[in-house]
């Protein structure tokens, strides 16, 4: 069964505060390894879990957040970052 909208929405800021958090420790708008993104989040909210949302990886979960996050594929793993605000 699919996560609810109202639990998807709060993974979603989730994964926004985890990224802004990212950032900040690191500085500027790098990239991040989305296993420590994943850990971040745990941190913020031990109950989440991708696949009560009905995703099958974190992956597919980012994947399904490109509104709010960019992905690229680097040699030791996913990278993910905060989608540039545009307008």
């Amino acid at each position: 069964d699919a996560g609810t909208d109202a639990a998807i929405d709060a993974a979603t800021t989730l994964l926004r505060r985890a990224l802004e958090l990212g950032h900040d420790k690191s500085g500027d708008d790098d990239w991040l390894n989305a296993s420590v993104v994943k850990q971040q989040i745990k941190r913020l909210d031990p109950s989440f879990h991708e696949k009560t949302l009905g995703y099958s990886s974190f992956s597919d979960f980012l994947k399904s957040r490109s509104n709010v996050a960019e992905l690229e594929k680097a040699s030791n793993g996913q990278k993910v970052r905060l989608r540039p605000k545009t307008g």
